[in-house]
């Protein structure tokens, strides 16, 4: 995978004080990955060391009482150029940073009080659909599942999708008129973007991965998969779709098996999904790869979903897991 990480996570010492945030456990998880090192403030041209700054009404403003959201928002815009350019899979951000700061960021009032919100470059990534985590969530969340999509396929290239690919994931889903006969309304571009931000109930954007495979330049699948739902031990695909050009030739089921083999390798016990009832086609190729009905179904404005499970590992090997858990 190309992973961004803010630099000082790495060692870097580009911290306002001219420190760093070493993280060994962002170190390690990146060490057999493509890793881009950033530090949206640096490259805003802003020196080390440099006073702290916080953002105070929508601007950036340091101790002295200096004016650097110009800076903050040249050094974003020109990360985010080489997010695009690459392109990145994934962002591991400095937590509470001005630019990076994920979830939350200080207040303005440079008395180390939190508040809900994002810094300038988290904020850019995430309007333009990369996806990007806060680096406290890799050290203090064991729930946390974290998956190399470059192993999800040998035959295939894969990796994140953004808002820059919405035009190429529109030309995919639009040639399958069937699917969206069944499973209203029929697709657009916002509705992909939509779907690039839907997350099941109480989930974290950092266990979602809306994905491509690519055979050499062409997109011929999209797969939406959210890790650790409807537990720790079993993952939801809420959206899969290959090039109407491949069905029926088996790329589809070697996709899903593909991923069969890598989830079960990393530990997980299920895969979860849903079908339109109406849809024969849909239920026909699930029951193929081996998912079977739940008994449970939800209603939607449109349609009825009957939910199906997939056991990657059998009733007996999860029991085992489960006492060499401790569970």
């Amino acid at each position: 995978m190309k992973i961004m990480v803010s630099a000082c996570l790495l060692g870097q010492k580009c911290k306002y004080n001219g420190g760093d945030n070493l993280c060994q456990k962002v170190i390690d998880f990146t060490a057999e990955h493509e890793v881009i090192p950033v530090c949206p403030e640096v490259a805003g041209g802003l020196s080390v060391p440099r006073p702290p700054c916080e953002m105070v009404n929508g601007r950036i403003v340091n101790t002295d009482g200096e004016d650097r959201s110009r800076e903050f928002r040249d050094g974003a815009e020109k990360c985010l150029a080489l997010a695009q350019k690459h392109p990145i899979d994934l962002a591991i951000l400095q937590s509470r940073s001005p630019s990076c700061g994920v979830k939350q960021i200080y207040d303005g009032t440079f008395s180390r009080r939190l508040i809900n919100g994002s810094g300038v470059f988290a904020s850019l990534l995430s309007e333009n659909g990369f996806r990007v985590i806060d680096a406290e969530e890799m050290t203090g969340n064991d729930n946390i599942r974290l998956i190399n999509i470059s192993q999800l396929s040998v035959r295939y290239h894969v990796r994140s999708l953004n808002y820059s690919d919405i035009p190429e994931i529109l030309a995919l889903c639009s040639k399958n008129p069937l699917y969206y006969r069944h499973c209203p309304p029929f697709v657009t571009e916002q509705s992909i973007l939509d779907d690039m931000k839907a997350l099941p109930p109480d989930k974290e954007y950092s266990d979602k991965y809306y994905i491509g495979y690519f055979d050499g330049e062409k997109l011929i699948a999209v797969m939406d998969l959210i890790m650790a739902y409807p537990d720790h031990n079993r993952c939801l695909i809420g959206f899969f779709m290959t090039d109407v050009s491949l069905q029926n030739a088996g790329v589809g089921s070697s996709i899903i098996h593909e991923l069969f083999a890598y989830l079960k390798s990393i530990g997980l016990s299920g895969i979860r999904l849903g079908w339109v009832d109406s849809n024969p086609q849909a239920k026909h190729f699930w029951q193929k790869n081996g998912f079977k009905e739940t008994g449970m179904t939800y209603e939607t404005d449109h349609y009825t979903v009957t939910v199906a499970e997939r056991l990657l590992i059998s009733p007996q090997e999860n029991e085992s897991v489960k006492e060499r858990r401790g569970m």
